[in-house]
């Protein structure tokens, strides 16, 4: 029997908000896979609204298959709606298809002694699932739970809440849905297979978009020694702090600021700033001083009229102001507040001359604050928005948000109704500019500004921010890193680098131009993008392109062309070579494809049989040989494997790895793929012989398309250093993208 199991979902009240997709894919997911039954272990909602809870109840149960669920902690934020949402839960005991399956509902850290009671008959068959890790209930409910795990140790316990995914044997951590805080790795549910124990992951994949690089840049609280830093590691967007106006390599201070005082430094940062503009940079940012009301006044640092005064003499491209310090109750109570403070701002902006962008940076509760109206202004979307649009009713430039995505994480307890999808969703056509930083707990204590050592981090995961991105539910604007600690953008810079470095590549996959095949070549390639994917490879049927085939190349060629900033794609064709499939007449026909994946040679009718260089070397094009266990050939034919692999490296012939897992193939996996992976001695082969891999995932379906599956494949190849198709296809048509 097959259970699905999801968690940790924290859907909100915005429906525009990325968890929904998700909870969408999730259920298209499960849709087509038909597991026997799904599971969810806790955390529907993020605040306890019981319409959110009830929907998704609802949804999930529209399926058709048997669905069992229980509450989370998050469920119960509500105190309207605690009680009740903590009743709505599933039995303890089910039955499905014979398997015994204990729905335990722990959502207030708790276990009754009725549900203790109905777990006693558990047996080393049965599933337990429930919320929280067995270790951090009540006091009272780990002893009961360490007693009853004594005397049931075979039984497997699958939980949640802890967003990240961990197999300690017979207790299994699930990961969670929710793309704001699935840790190490993208959101996913998990299917299980209860008689072979087999784990299974499907992802809602959220990897670093391909271009995003171009848009990062670092907040420099040291200018001229940070913007080096920038020039040294191609940065095209910087941005200077307020401290900027004493910037001086020498370490010179100023007693008392006048806007004279910066003669001294402005020329250190003049010179900084040319030096990075001829290197590349793009986009120049001034963070500008705090504005405050008290006593009916507008009031600021001296240095504001310094900075705007920069803001010219640096031609700088845009400015970050925060949110004022004023609090709400004043905003509510004086509506001349808002206005005056805007205005402050709209006439020292209004005497830059150029053109800039105004970016309006949300902040974030300090201890200081309290919840209610006596805390600062701009600590939720509604009210980012409304200063924007009053700042933009007086202010002649553009003014937008700077969306700080650690501000609106570390920002309880309006974090726990507004997350950071849900910014995006209110936020995203207003969003100018980026401040990303990781976000550090330690006693109870939130720390913003730190470095980012993992893009899937503990309490900032960037799924939501890649996806959202990448989808383009966000505008692309300058993407800022604003850390503190010394060695925190070198850090940072090597997380990133890391993935920058890879050349992600699929060289195997369908439009409507195959038979099989059903999607929009724009389609295809936007989920390409979506999914991290550098170079994209189409390759419709040889018997399905006909004799569109220079029709074909011809629209291929201008995807390449119209896709060409985010994307690079080349143009193959798959042939087939079984009698009925086979409609090549001459080389001519497909000497202007980039290459050919060849599929079928194994098959006995195919008319290959042990003739694949002779008919590679007809074809005179770069040639891969698809889904194919080439070690099964060479035992088909007689060949010496080490022979064979060596000829193929000499011939410029390309083994695909196909990837496949999907409804079109049955959610069939290649054999030939598996066994390679764990055969170090076929591997040894393969890289000593110098012979070429492709991947692929061999796309009919861009719902199905399961870029996970490719990335880690890659990941594969090179750490095993085997020499990938990338690198052979990119040096034959080096001329049409370099």
């Amino acid at each position: 029997m097959k259970i699905c199991f999801m968690c940790d979902l924290h859907l909100p009240f915005d429906k525009n908000a990325l968890q929904y997709d998700v909870l969408s894919w999730a259920i298209a997911d499960v849709s087509k896979k038909r597991p026997d039954c799904i599971a969810f272990v806790g955390d529907v909602t993020c605040d306890g609204n019981e319409s959110v809870y009830d929907n998704f109840v609802e949804r999930m149960e529209n399926t058709g298959i048997t669905f069992l669920y229980i509450p989370g902690n998050s469920d119960l934020r509500d105190n309207e709606s605690e009680n009740s949402i903590y009743k709505k839960t599933s039995p303890c005991k089910n039955t499905v298809n014979g398997v015994d399956i204990y729905a335990v509902n722990d959502s207030n850290r708790g276990i009754s002694d009725e549900q203790m009671a109905i777990l006693e008959s558990a047996d080393g068959k049965s599933i337990v699932f429930m919320h929280h890790p067995p270790q951090n209930h009540d006091k009272a409910t780990v002893a009961k739970l360490t007693e009853w795990r004594a005397a049931h140790p075979d039984t497997v316990i699958f939980y949640g809440h802890r967003h990240i995914s961990l197999n300690e044997g017979t207790e299994i951590c699930l990961q969670a849905m929710d793309p704001d805080k699935s840790i190490g790795e993208s959101p996913c549910i998990t299917y299980f297979d209860t008689e072979t124990g087999e784990l299974r992951k499907s992802y809602y994949f959220a990897p670093v978009p391909t271009d995003l690089y171009g848009f990062m840049g670092i907040s420099c609280y040291d200018p001229i020694g940070q913007i080096d830093f920038a020039i040294q590691n191609g940065l095209k967007c910087i941005e200077l702090r307020p401290n900027c106006v004493k910037a001086d390599r020498e370490g010179l201070k100023c007693i008392e600021l006048r806007p004279n005082c910066v003669k001294a430094d402005r020329e250190g940062l003049k010179n900084a700033v040319e030096r990075w503009r001829r290197s590349g940079g793009e986009n120049l940012s001034i963070h500008l001083p705090d504005v405050a009301w008290r006593d009916g006044e507008v009031t600021t640092k001296v240095e504001y009229d310094i900075l705007v005064e920069l803001i010219s003499a640096l031609n700088a491209d845009r400015v970050t102001q925060h949110v004022p310090k004023v609090s709400v109750r004043e905003i509510k109570e004086n509506s001349q507040a808002l206005d005056n403070i805007c205005r402050f701002i709209a006439d020292k902006l209004n005497s830059v001359e150029h053109s800039i962008v105004v970016g309006v940076e949300n902040m974030h509760m300090t201890a200081a604050d309290t919840a209610d109206d006596s805390r600062r202004f701009g600590y939720i979307p509604e009210e980012c928005i409304l200063f924007m649009d009053t700042l933009a009713g007086v202010c002649r430039h553009r003014v937008g948000i700077n969306f700080d995505i650690g501000h609106a994480r570390n920002n309880a307890p309006y974090s726990q109704k507004y997350q950071i999808s849900t910014w995006f969703s209110m936020l995203g056509e207003h969003i100018v500019g980026y401040h990303i930083h990781q976000v550090y707990e330690k006693n109870g204590v939130y720390e913003n500004h730190m470095e980012i050592a993992d893009i899937y981090g503990r309490l900032i995961s960037y799924a939501s921010f890649f996806k959202c991105w990448s989808s383009e539910r966000i505008r692309k604007a300058p993407v800022i890193f604003e850390m503190r600690p010394s060695n925190a953008y070198e850090i940072t810079l090597d997380t990133f680098r890391k993935y920058r470095e890879k050349n992600i590549f699929d060289l195997h996959s369908h439009t409507y131009y195959s038979n099989c095949g059903r999607d929009d070549p724009h389609a295809l390639i936007k989920t390409a993008i979506e999914n991290g994917v550098a170079l994209l490879g189409i390759t419709d049927h040889n018997y399905g392109i006909g004799d569109r085939k220079q029709a074909y190349i011809g629209d291929v060629r201008a995807l390449a062309e119209q896709y060409r900033d985010r994307i690079k794609i080349v143009c193959g064709i798959e042939i087939a070579t079984l009698p009925g499939f086979y409609d090549i007449k001459s080389p001519e026909e497909i000497k202007d494809f980039d290459y050919c994946l060849i599929e079928h040679i194994t098959y006995d009718d195919s008319f290959v049989k042990g003739n694949i260089f002779e008919l590679c070397k007809e074809f005179g094009i770069l040639c891969g040989i698809a889904h194919t266990d080439l070690f099964a050939y060479c035992d088909k034919f007689g060949f010496d494997y080490v022979d064979f692999f060596k000829k193929m490296a000499e011939n410029n012939i390309f083994w695909e790895m196909n990837v496949s897992f999907d409804s079109i193939h049955k959610y069939r996996e290649h054999k030939y793929v598996l066994d390679f992976m764990n055969d170090e001695e076929k591997q040894r082969i393969v890289r000593e012989a110098g012979v070429y891999v492709s991947v692929g995932f061999d796309s009919h379906r861009c719902e199905d398309y399961d870029g996970n599956k490719v990335h880690q494949m890659y990941d594969f190849l090179k750490q095993k250093g085997i020499k990938t198709a990338d690198e052979m296809i990119l040096a034959s048509i080096k001329e049409r993208f370099f």
